[in-house]
């Protein structure tokens, strides 16, 4: 699955060849070791404003479903404003049947810059439904876009006031 990771990278750098302000963002996905199983399966979805599809969406599955730890991906695009990614997950339940778990997170781009985001699935947030425009993070409901002053570049450490957990991880460069 690392090699579909790795396609999607080659195909979402290509989509911004020869614009001239690129923006940069490594993303983590990761799920929590409970909820690792042969049964389970992990989607993930990254569009930009307006809806453009960026990568994935219905046809990707993520090998950390049954193998557990975290990929990354590097998503670079020209003169957009904003992506959006959403990971989702279906878990098998104990006595049969699935339970549902997802995580948003809206990133605005900042030009020349290049910063981390991670999404974790986690099993607080199994069927866990939040209002419009928020998301479960560690069993709780936060605002699926994130604050811009809260951005973190590539390998630094977050703002002290900057608590959000999708940005809190540096992600490693592929």
């Amino acid at each position: 699955m690392g090699s579909l990771i790795r396609a999607g990278l080659v195909l979402v750098l290509c989509a911004s060849c020869g614009e001239p302000e690129l923006t940069q963002l490594f993303a983590c996905y990761g799920i929590d070791d409970s909820l690792v199983d042969t049964d389970t399966v992990v989607r993930l979805c990254i569009t930009e404003d307006g809806g453009g599809r960026v990568f994935g969406c219905e046809d990707t599955r993520l090998s950390i479903a049954q193998n557990g730890g975290v990929v990354s991906q590097a998503i670079v695009r020209g003169n957009a404003d904003a992506v959006y990614l959403r990971l989702d997950g279906e878990v098998p339940r104990p006595g049969g049947g699935t339970a549902s778990v997802s995580q948003e997170l809206v990133v605005p781009f900042a030009r020349d810059r290049i910063v981390d985001v991670s999404l974790r699935l986690d099993p607080r947030c199994l069927d866990r439904e939040c209002p419009s425009n928020e998301t479960c993070v560690e069993g709780a409901c936060l605002p699926i876009e994130v604050n811009a002053r809260c951005l973190t570049d590539h390998g630094a450490v977050p703002l002290s006031d900057c608590t959000d957990p999708r940005l809190a991880d540096g992600c490693p460069a592929l």
